[in-house]
Formats: structure tokens, C-alpha cells, sequence
């Protein structure tokens, strides 16, 4: 997550999401940005100009889904007036969501650490890296990626993990997803919740995992259903 990206189509719905299942559970959910500075990227990523999908500010049935949220959004439109402090600080998610605004700097593993200790009150985790999750060792930009020790590290502390997966545009959805099940599956982690497909351009996708026993527990399949069923126009669950 950059800071540019704040309020565009993804984060709305990202909130979206993270709202209603705070609601239903009535606890807060942790989100970790993976929040990152471009400069950390190098040049050409600073030199990129995408996160301004924000057309869906205009359209009443998107925005209907959330006034306040959509609200919020509309009021940083504007690149200058987007600040991950001042948003969360004055935000009402903050309400449903505890943020953890840390940027990745070179020393991950101990920003990892202080991310593990900042949500150790909560039981369920939203990871949002900018490109998802790291299938290939020693990738080039791997710091706008979750790396597969990081969830196990939360799962280990018996943690709910939630993370967004970006679409790949040259391939069906449905083969990806099932090359993500592949790499889980072969690093003993599963997939056994359906996964909520975003109908952005391109597509996100959230993807749970965590222990049977605290998913059971927690009802998180019959709230994904719910939520399948309010927000069906905009969404899709995926089973796969």
C-alpha cells in the first residue's frame, strides 16, 4: 500500500469489507497497510501515476453502499490532501478498524515484529501489500509483497489472517486463484473459506486463512455469505 492509493476504488472496497465484518463480530479488525514509500521502490515506481481509479466517487450506487465511507474519500481526491496519519486519525473506521501505520523500511523483520506486538489484542489481521502474496524467492520488489513467513508468524500467535491478492491480467482469475491454493497448499497452509472477488479493474481478491477451530468459532463463512448476499453486485465469492 502507497499513500497515493488512499480512497481509490480498491481501499473503498477494502473498508467495505473490513466495516462489515467488524460490525458482525462486533470487535475491531487490525489492518496492516504494508504501507511503503515509492522512493524505497526507486525511480521508475515513483515516476508511476496509478491509484487515481476514483470515478466510482460519482456513481450513486457505488457510493450508496457506504455514505460515510464514500464521503470520507471524496474529500482527498485531491493527491495533497492524502495523509495515512490524518485519515485514520479522523476517520470513522477507526471505530471498527485499528490501523498499524508503520512504513516497511529496510529492517522488515523487525517492522514485522512490532506489527505481530501492535495487534496482539486483536484476533483478526488484514494484510494489504501492494501486489499480494510473494510466490517466488529473491523477487525484485519483494517490499510491496506478504511474504509467506510473515503468515505464519501471525497464524502461530492464532491469528485470523485476511490478505488482498491483485489479479493477474494475463490470466483467468479462476487459474489464479488456484495457483495461489497450489503455493499454500505446498507450504501446508489451506484455503477453506470462500475467497471475495472484487469486480474492480483488475480485480482484488480476500483471501482467509487460519485455524479450523477459530474460523468455525468466529462464523466468518456465514458472515462472508451475508455479505455475498447484501453486496452482490459489486462482489463474488469464489470457491475453489
Amino acid at each position: 500500500m502507497q499513500e497515493r492509493y488512499l480512497g481509490d476504488v480498491h481501499d473503498f472496497y477494502k473498508f467495505l469489507f473490513l466495516k462489515y465484518l467488524s460490525k458482525k463480530l462486533k470487535k475491531k479488525i487490525g489492518l496492516n497497510w504494508y504501507l511503503i514509500s515509492p522512493k524505497l521502490l526507486g525511480a521508475n515506481e515513483e515516476k508511476k501515476k496509478d491509484g487515481e481509479n476514483r470515478n466510482y466517487l460519482k456513481k450513486k450506487e457505488i457510493c450508496k453502499l457506504d455514505n460515510k465511507i464514500s464521503e470520507e474519500f471524496i474529500k482527498i481526491v485531491d493527491i495533497k490532501k492524502r495523509n495515512i496519519a490524518d485519515f485514520t486519525n479522523r476517520t470513522h473506521l477507526k471505530s471498527h478498524i485499528k490501523f498499524y501505520n508503520k512504513q516497511i523500511t529496510s529492517e522488515r523483520e523487525s517492522w514485522f515484529q512490532e506489527s505481530v506486538d501492535f495487534f496482539k489484542n486483536n484476533e483478526i489481521i488484514f494484510l494489504d501489500p501492494d501486489n499480494g502474496l510473494l510466490k517466488k524467492e529473491n523477487k525484485r520488489n519483494s517490499l510491496k509483497h506478504l511474504l509467506i513467513d510473515e503468515i505464519d508468524k501471525y497464524l502461530s500467535h492464532g491469528k485470523i489472517i485476511i490478505f488482498t491478492q491483485f489479479q493477474s491480467y494475463n490470466k483467468n482469475h479462476l487459474n489464479y486463484l488456484k495457483e495461489i491454493k497450489n503455493f499454500l497448499n505446498s507450504k501446508n497452509l489451506r484455503i477453506s473459506l470462500p475467497i471475495v472477488r472484487n469486480r474492480t479493474s483488475p480485480n482484488t481478491f480476500f483471501i482467509t486463512l487460519g485455524n479450523q477451530k477459530n474460523l468455525k468459532k468466529k462464523k466468518i463463512f456465514e458472515i462472508l455469505q451475508m455479505y455475498n448476499d447484501e453486496i452482490h453486485k459489486t462482489i463474488e465469492l469464489v470457491t475453489i
